[in-house]
């Protein structure tokens, strides 16, 4: 497989947060990044609940500490399904890689379709990535705009932090300021670092398992029929259905893993877009409401690329029915023919991710966005 497209920013998002996504152990592993990322992270709680609770007649703050509160439970949840699940997630990649470079050797021209899925997962991931950290630098640089804007109008300083939080010391004087500041980036390097891993490992997982999928497809269209051989003609389409067959099984163990995963992408997304919306409509037009559009636009990403990984899953498994029916199967010998029905009722059950009480998909996508779209076009 091309070493330059299969799970490329996985293995650096997850090194950025001290993982060694290659192995099962830790024995690779960085620790003292790990803990020291996490502690801070998980404290930083503390002051952004205070601070919902002391301003909780002020909305606008109120609502900007409890948006930051849901992005580090979700940062949080994500790691500590990893943790649970990593053995498996590691055992998972480098079945499916040797599956793929198994089917790739026996058929060239397999080639074309794994390294098409593993550049799209790259391509998504990247531009994820991308939003993301673009979110991170506003959060970043935006406590120093503002600080120099205010300078230039006014003649004063006043020190801003990225977060809304309540310290139990002052935070406008330089010496706990500068710590205090310091210690809001590595809360958002954390929960921004900790997403970007989880998922996109994620989104690899979902286009590698439509590669099995649409590996099958390609096979089971050109088969060509053994009229000579009936026996053999059946063992080479039984290759092929078990081949879906292991398809269904990855996807199956995907959707039992990362339940908790999706869940709690789509319940945190959903109650920070009523968080940034009213962060919108209260700081429009001012420089401040730059950084809620670019946050909006991470989770809103995240949002759609969860639901397009799930709905590309179930549609590559479901039309597996589809490629049966385009095969050669008038040729083919009566146990073959019969094999085949059996096959294409089974396709028609789709594999796909779950989040417990909904499936994300392009329709539970549409079902989210429409509430969004209506309030933002109210700014």
């Amino acid at each position: 497989m091309d070493a330059a497209y299969f799970l490329r920013v996985q293995v650096l998002t997850f090194r950025l947060m001290g993982f060694d996504l290659w192995e099962s152990s830790s024995r690779n592993d960085r620790p003292q990044i790990t803990l020291m990322v996490m502690i801070l992270t998980i404290a930083f709680l503390v002051p952004l609940l205070f601070s919902a609770v002391i301003n909780v007649t002020i909305v606008s703050i109120m609502s900007d500490a409890l948006g930051s509160v849901l992005a580090i439970i979700g940062s949080v949840v994500k790691y500590f399904v990893f943790i649970s699940y990593r053995k498996s997630f590691v055992h998972l990649i480098y079945r499916i890689r040797d599956i793929l470079e198994r089917e790739m050797r026996a058929l060239p021209e397999t080639i074309a379709i794994v390294e098409m899925e593993n550049r799209n997962d790259q391509s998504l991931s990247v531009a994820y990535m991308r939003c993301f950290f673009a979110a991170f630098a506003f959060a970043v640089f935006k406590p120093i705009i503002i600080m120099l804007t205010l300078r230039l109008r006014t003649g004063h300083t006043h020190l801003e932090l990225p977060h809304a939080g309540v310290y139990p010391w002052s935070d406008q004087a330089w010496l706990p300021y500068v710590p205090t500041y310091l210690w809001n980036l590595m809360t958002s390097y954390g929960a921004v670092t900790m997403s970007l891993a989880m998922d996109t490992l994620l989104f690899a997982f979902t286009y590698n398992v439509c590669a099995l999928f649409k590996i099958a497809q390609y096979r089971i269209r050109h088969l060509q029929p053994i009229s000579d051989a009936p026996r053999r003609e059946l063992d080479e389409v039984v290759k092929v259905l078990q081949l879906h067959q292991t398809g269904l099984a990855i996807g199956t163990q995907l959707g039992q893993s990362l339940r908790p995963l999706v869940f709690i992408q789509f319940l945190v997304t959903a109650v920070q877009l009523c968080f940034i919306g009213f962060q919108l409509a209260n700081l429009f037009p001012t420089l401040e409401c730059i950084y809620f559009i670019f946050f909006l636009g991470s989770i809103g990403l995240a949002l759609f690329i969860y639901s397009h990984c799930g709905e590309n899953m179930r549609q590559a498994s479901v039309d597996f029915a589809t490629a049966l029916y385009d095969s050669n199967w008038v040729d083919f010998a009566p146990a073959t023919k019969q094999a085949l029905i059996v096959a294409i009722m089974r396709a028609q059950l789709p594999c796909q991710l779950n989040g417990y009480f909904f499936v994300p998909n392009m329709a539970t996508f549409s079902a989210v966005r429409s509430p969004m779209y209506l309030e933002f076009s109210n700014i």
